[in-house]
Parts: structure tokens; sequence; C-alpha cells
């Protein structure tokens, strides 16, 4: 679930880009890791998108920041804080993007739970192929 609050050190956020929601790592205003091309462009070029840490006004680009709130049973298998957040910082310029497989949402998952996961795929692979993958 996601929800319009204040984000913590380690917290899961995310912003929608209208079709999409991009999602990343905080750990302050001034640092929010997450996988985007570099630079000040909004031209996806999947090739160019690297593992960055821009601040938080550079990450949110004038919309909506929303916080992930857990499930009982995700709170016991997220990582602390700190881990999530050293997690993401041991990845910092790292390339290999690739919009199925490995996206904002898989880095976000992979840095909380140690597993890439991205509900967004998954809802449409179930829409193309009726759950049947």
């Amino acid at each position: 679930m996601w929800e319009k609050i204040e984000p913590k050190y380690g917290d899961q956020i995310r912003v929608s880009r209208g079709f999409y929601s991009h999602h990343g790592i905080y750990a302050s205003k001034d640092q929010v890791i997450h996988f985007a091309p570099p630079g000040k462009t909004d031209v996806l070029d999947p090739s160019a998108a690297r593992i960055i840490e821009t601040s938080l006004e550079e990450f949110l680009k004038g919309g909506v920041l929303e916080v992930r709130t857990y499930t009982e049973e995700e709170a016991q298998k997220r990582r602390r804080p700190e881990e999530i957040v050293s997690s993401a910082l041991s990845h910092l310029g790292e390339g290999g993007y690739d919009l199925v497989s490995n996206n904002c949402e898989h880095f976000s998952n992979y840095c909380a739970f140690g597993s890439k996961q991205s509900n967004q795929v998954d809802r449409v692979m179930s829409l193309l192929f009726g759950g049947k993958q």
C-alpha cells in the first residue's frame, strides 16, 4: 500500500509519471537513490539508465510523493533501514536497466527485501498473458 506521508530514512518511495510509477529509496531530502538516466533529462533511454543519487525534488519532478506502507508479513521480511540504504548505495553507477526484469521498482524491492519484483510488470503480464507466462 502507498500513502502520501512524510518519508523516513530507508523508505521505499514512488511518484506517478502518468502511465507508470517511478520508484526509489529515500535517505534524505538531498539523497534519493533510484534507477534513471543521469542528468536533468526526461528522455527515457534504457541504455543510459543507471542507479543514481538525486535530491527528492529532482526525483519528484513536480509530482506527488507516495511512501510504501507494509503488511505485517512484508514488515517481517523487510530489511532494516540502514541495510536498505546501504544496499542502494552499493549499486550506484550500475546499469543494466530492463523494463521487464530490472527496472526502478525491481531495484527498490531488491534493496528493501533482497529480491527483485515489480508489481507494475506483473499486472501488465497478467493482462497480456492472462497470468500464463
